[in-house]
């Protein structure tokens, strides 16, 4: 099961979201994404084609997921619960299929524009009572840039604002193109780290893209106002005075106003082992080194900023 030019994989639909943008929100996850970011807090958003996804502690004990799987992939250890063979998975889903405590689930489902907004739609009395809407995020939304498209263009008749959600490292004129929509009111943009080789060896790709496609979108009068960086902060990665000054510095020449603060949290080591596979865990900078951060951006580059995620 993979997108196609209709659908796309979504990990889900998250409503009453309050840090994706201003007001309430339902936040929009889609699957796949160019980046392999080591403290990512959606790793089962990284791989676009289908996964399955344990959730141990809804685990019943029941067996059934062992008798039909035709590959023999599943297997239950008492000390362990269920264990997959992701060797020999071939995410044919049988076994979630027939998970009645969902306990194996598919990590995403195949959804259309209109099923989207069906689901979305409910919430829209919410949206234009907070300067609300929904957010298009990720993974990353540039790898299905035509869909989120017509999502947002499709969203704009039906009354709904969009806040668009992106690490910058996809299509430039997609990008803009989507920057530009009448109904986008912000882009959430995320700076990893500026410094290149940081941000190849905790991101797998390099910036220079990122940062020439932020550069590229500064630079619109139209799009600018738009612009929100988010920044996660990761103790003894990204958060150092050298790294900290170089992005205020750029914040600053190209005309950003707004930033958001999202100190590093361990949410996505479980999630990877359920996915099958292993995420190194970092640590959060102190309280009084993030007050340090904020206070930066907000006296000296002149910011509005916000530290959102707290755990």
């Amino acid at each position: 099961m993979s997108n196609t030019p209709e659908s796309v994989l979504v990990g889900s639909l998250q409503k009453f979201s309050v840090e994706d943008g201003p007001g309430i929100r339902t936040t929009i996850f889609m699957k796949g994404c160019p980046l392999r970011c080591k403290w990512c807090h959606n790793p089962e958003l990284i791989d676009p084609q289908q996964q399955l996804i344990k959730s141990p502690n809804n685990c019943i004990g029941c067996g059934y997921c062992v008798k039909v799987c035709p590959r023999g992939a599943v297997t239950m250890i008492a000390e362990k619960g269920v264990v997959i063979d992701r060797e020999k998975c071939d995410v044919c889903l049988a076994c979630a299929n027939e998970c009645y405590a969902q306990a194996l689930r598919p990590v995403a489902k195949l959804m259309t524009i209109d099923e989207i907004l069906c689901i979305a739609e409910q919430d829209k009395g919410f949206y234009d009572n907070t300067e609300g809407g929904i957010t298009v995020s990720g993974g990353e939304i540039l790898m299905h840039a035509e869909i989120v498209s017509q999502l947002i263009d499709e969203a704009g008749k039906r009354g709904i604002n969009v806040c668009i959600d992106t690490s910058g490292f996809g299509d430039s004129q997609a990008l803009m193109e989507m920057a530009r929509k009448e109904n986008v009111t912000n882009i959430l943009y995320d700076m990893k780290s500026i410094d290149d080789e940081i941000h190849s060896a905790y991101t797998g790709v390099s910036n220079h893209l990122i940062i020439e496609n932020l550069k590229m979108l500064a630079a619109d009068i139209s799009i600018v106002d738009k612009l929100i960086m988010r920044m996660p902060l990761i103790k003894g990665v990204n958060d150092s005075d050298a790294i900290i000054k170089r992005t205020g510095e750029l914040y600053r020449e190209i005309g950003v106003k707004r930033v958001n603060l999202l100190p590093y949290h361990s949410l996505g080591i479980s999630k990877k082992r359920n996915v099958g596979g292993m995420q190194e865990e970092f640590e959060q900078p102190t309280e009084e080194r993030l007050t340090e951060i904020e206070s930066y951006f907000k006296n000296e580059i002149n910011l509005k900023v916000e530290i959102l995620g707290r755990v």
